[in-house]
């Protein structure tokens, strides 16, 4: 099961998918960081937050609140 990086602001896109979470984790933080470069200042125009593939399968289908929770939690491996 992969790891997705998604723009919050519009859930349904995905932006990037990888097989590994620290590297998902990696690309969001390099994204949502301001950055100070010689001529400009990089801000970015949107967040970006990742999850696994299975929890946001829930995000693409409208749920949010007690509702993503309780997807969360009936869609748990164990083990």
């Amino acid at each position: 099961m992969g790891w997705v990086v998604y723009d919050t602001e519009r859930p349904q896109r995905m932006e990037k998918y990888y097989k590994k979470a620290a590297t998902a984790r990696r690309i969001v933080t390099q994204h949502n960081t301001e950055r100070q470069h010689d001529f400009y200042t990089y801000r970015p125009q949107s967040v970006w937050a990742c999850c696994s593939y299975r929890e946001y399968e829930g995000i693409l289908m409208g749920l949010d609140g007690e509702a993503l929770k309780m997807w969360r939690f009936c869609n748990t491996e164990i083990g």
